[in-house]
């Protein structure tokens, strides 16, 4: 048997936003989502919350959460969801030795450990209230816990953050996906079925999906941001 699969996704959304070759694909593939937790009630609604149309951050969370499993279901996955809060309900970052030994515990010693790469420079075009360049902190933690993980042996590669990053034929794909560092990009295309089935697993993130499109422009219709998937892992 080979080696499990395991991709951490910082939301409720990023392991099929950003990795649907590896979900659709065959062998052990397993999702951890680690800013998944339940905010307490009473918490201030959180700005992406709000956006979305809620008001109430601990409804929007569980509501998060049925929905990714029935987007993962699409391709016969089913995720493990860790407790820590998504940033909008916290103040600081997070603890990074939490967050390393909650890994140490979803995550095989044997497994490929796929990585969010925090990259935001694919030409990807952002609008409201989000910043191209900036990569969000729970996305830049988890980078960092993954490379923690990498020190301590564990194999990790990393994977590009879409649609922050996104790459198309237009701006010259594949080779618009750099090298980072010593890696080098590994390009996926997914093709028109792989994407359709892609783009029915992202309709189930129903609470989501009209604030993904005012951020990123109309995915659903024009998908293109999202057929091109890159990974880098060490040769």
């Amino acid at each position: 048997m080979g080696r499990p699969t395991v991709i951490l996704s910082p939301h409720l959304d990023d392991a099929v936003l950003s990795c649907w070759h590896l979900l659709d694909g065959p062998g052990d593939v397993r999702v951890v989502n680690v800013f998944a937790g339940v905010p307490p009630a009473g918490t201030v609604t959180g700005w992406w919350d709000r956006e979305s149309g809620s008001g109430d951050s601990a409804l929007a969370a569980r509501e998060r959460i049925d929905e990714d499993r029935a987007a993962l279901a699409v391709a016969g996955r089913e995720p493990v969801n860790l407790d820590f809060l998504d940033a909008q309900y916290r103040d600081g970052e997070p603890d990074g030795a939490e967050l390393r030994a909650a890994l140490r515990e979803h995550v095989p010693p044997s497994a490929l450990v796929y990585v969010p790469a925090a990259y935001a420079g694919g030409g990807g075009e952002q609008r409201f209230p989000l910043r191209s360049d900036v990569p969000h902190p729970d996305h830049a933690a988890l980078r960092d816990a993954g490379a923690a993980l990498r020190a301590e042996g564990y194999a990790t590669a990393l994977y590009a953050d879409l649609p922050h990053a996104s790459f198309t034929r237009a701006n010259g794909w594949p080779e618009s996906a750099p090298a980072l560092g010593e890696l080098a990009p590994e390009p996926h295309d997914l093709g028109p079925a792989a994407l359709e089935r892609k783009l029915g697993a992202l309709r189930e993130y129903r609470s989501q999906i009209g604030l993904l499109e005012r951020a990123f422009g109309p995915l659903l219709e024009d998908p293109t941001p999202l057929r091109y998937e890159v990974v880098w892992r060490a040769g």
